[in-house]
């Protein structure tokens, strides 16, 4: 594939990245699912085009949430875990298997930590200044719970779209 398709590519796929988090910066309770959708395009990209396409078009979907919707952490939710995951998800699947799910449970929680710290303090939020741990236990282990099932889903979408969709679409990436 040419340069020049890859970058037309990958520009469009930022405007349909920067779209659809649109609608998560506008209704902050699905921002987590709007941010977890929008990270198929980049299993898309990763297969079609690469890596480094792919984390050009990562880090410039991210500035372009960031200077749309700053009000919002959609974009840091996008930048620390939903967006570059299905790139490392690649990397870190070329471990020992034993080692894959401890390891990107690792990298969510220290995520997650860095999310919850940039929300008290950009938006505010006094997460760190409740005292009841209970409560911070039992958000940590649903996020947990939950990207598992993002991690479960994003193995069935990219093999959806390699055994299903992949020779369809090839004839309009040549």
């Amino acid at each position: 594939m040419r340069q020049s398709k890859k970058i037309a590519i990958s520009s469009v796929a930022v405007a349909l990245g920067v779209a659809i988090m649109a609608l998560g910066a506008l209704i902050d309770t699905i921002d987590l699912t709007v941010a977890a959708i929008a990270s198929l395009i980049m299993v898309f990209l990763y297969i079609e085009i690469g890596p480094p396409y792919t984390y050009l078009t990562w880090l410039a979907t991210t500035l372009a949430a960031a200077l749309i919707f700053p009000a919002s952490l959609v974009w840091a939710e996008y930048f620390l875990i939903f967006g570059i995951f299905p790139l490392l998800k690649a990397f870190f699947e070329r471990l020992p298997k034993p080692l894959w799910w401890p390891v990107k449970l690792a990298y969510l929680n220290a995520m997650l930590l860095v999310i919850l710290w940039l929300s008290s303090v950009l938006l505010k939020v006094p997460f760190f200044e409740r005292e009841e741990t209970w409560y911070k236990i039992v958000i940590f282990g649903v996020m947990n719970v939950a990207f598992v099932a993002y991690d479960l889903f994003l193995t069935t979408m990219a093999k959806i779209y390699l055994f299903k969709f992949r020779e369809k679409i090839k004839k309009f990436l040549k």
